[in-house]
C-alpha cells in the first residue's frame, strides 16, 4: 500500500469515526426525548416528540461529515473518550452538550464539507440546548410576550377572551396556557439551521441570499405560529384539532415545505 493510500485511509477512518460519534450523540438525545414523551403522554405521538427539522439536519450533517475535507489539526487528547462517556449518560441535555463540544472541536480542526457537517451538528446541538435548557430559564418573559400578542389579535375579534401572563382565553369556557415549546422562539432557531442544511446539500449556501432567506423564514414562522396559537386559544374544539396529530402534522409539514423551498432558493447562484 502506498503512502498516499495509507493517508487517504486514515483520513476516511477519522471522518467516519467523527460522524459515528456525532450521530450517536444525536440518537441518544432523541431516544431519551422519545422515552420522556411516552412517559408524559402515556403514548407516543406521531412525531415521537422529534422535530422533522432535527432529522433533516442530522441526515445532511452526517452526509457532509463523510465528504471532502481533511484534518488540519490533531484531535484534543481523550476527546473521543470524554464525549463517548457523556453520551452514555441517559440525559438529552448532556448528549446535546457532548455533541456541541465534539462538533465544535471537529469544525475547528477540519476543512471543506467535513467542517460544514460539523458546524451543522454544532448548530443542531446549540438549538436543542436553547430549547431544552436556556429557553426554560427565561420562560416567563418569552411566553408572556407571545401570549400578549396572541391576546391582542384574538381579543380584537372576541372581547370575551382575555390574556394574563401566559394564559389566553375565556376563563369560563376555555383557556390556552402557552408553554415555551409552542413559542416562535422555540421553533425558529432549528428551522434556520435546517434551512442552512438544505442549502448546503443542494449546492452550497450562497451568503448573499442567506439573510434574505432567514428573514423570509422568520416571517413565515412568526405568522404561522401566531395563527396556530390564536386558533388554539379560540375554543376547546379548535385546540383539540390544531394541537392534535392532524393539526400538528399540517403545521410541521408547512414549515418543512417553507424550509425546503427557501433552502433551495438560497443554494441557487
Amino acid at each position: 500500500m502506498t503512502a498516499k493510500a495509507i493517508t487517504s485511509s486514515a483520513v476516511w477512518t477519522d471522518a467516519r469515526l467523527a460522524a459515528i460519534i456525532m450521530v450517536g450523540a444525536c440518537v441518544n438525545a432523541l431516544l431519551v426525548r422519545v422515552v420522556e414523551q411516552v412517559g408524559i403522554d402515556g403514548q407516543a405521538s406521531l412525531s415521537f416528540g422529534i422535530s422533522p427539522f432535527q432529522l433533516v439536519t442530522i441526515f445532511v450533517a452526517a452526509h457532509l461529515s463523510l465528504g471532502r475535507g481533511e484534518a488540519t489539526r490533531s484531535a484534543p487528547p481523550l476527546l473521543d473518550a470524554l464525549v463517548l462517556g457523556l453520551i452514555l449518560i441517559p440525559s438529552s441535555a448532556v448528549s446535546w452538550l457532548a455533541l456541541a463540544l465534539y462538533a465544535g472541536a471537529t469544525a475547528w480542526r477540519t476543512t471543506d464539507e467535513r467542517r460544514m457537517g460539523a458546524l451543522l451538528f454544532l448548530g443542531l446541538a446549540l438549538t436543542a440546548l436553547w430549547s431544552s435548557v436556556l429557553l426554560k430559564w427565561i420562560a416567563a418573559p418569552v411566553t408572556g410576550a407571545e401570549a400578549y400578542v396572541v391576546g391582542l389579535i384574538v381579543s380584537a375579534l372576541r372581547p370575551d377572551i382575555v390574556q394574563a401572563a401566559n394564559v389566553i382565553g375565556n376563563p369560563d369556557t376555555h383557556s390556552l396556557i402557552l408553554m415555551t415549546r409552542c413559542t416562535t422562539a422555540d421553533a425558529l432557531p432549528i428551522a434556520i439551521v435546517s434551512l442552512v442544511a438544505v442549502a448546503s446539500l443542494l449546492g452550497g449556501l450562497k451568503r448573499e441570499k442567506f439573510w434574505r432567506a432567514c428573514a423570509a423564514l422568520a416571517l413565515f414562522v412568526i405568522v404561522a405560529n401566531l395563527a396556530r396559537l390564536c386558533a388554539m386559544a379560540w375554543s376547546a374544539e379548535l385546540y383539540a384539532f390544531v394541537h392534535g396529530p392532524i393539526g400538528a402534522n399540517v403545521f410541521d409539514g408547512a414549515l418543512v415545505l417553507a424550509v425546503l423551498g427557501l433552502g433551495n432558493w438560497a443554494s441557487q447562484p
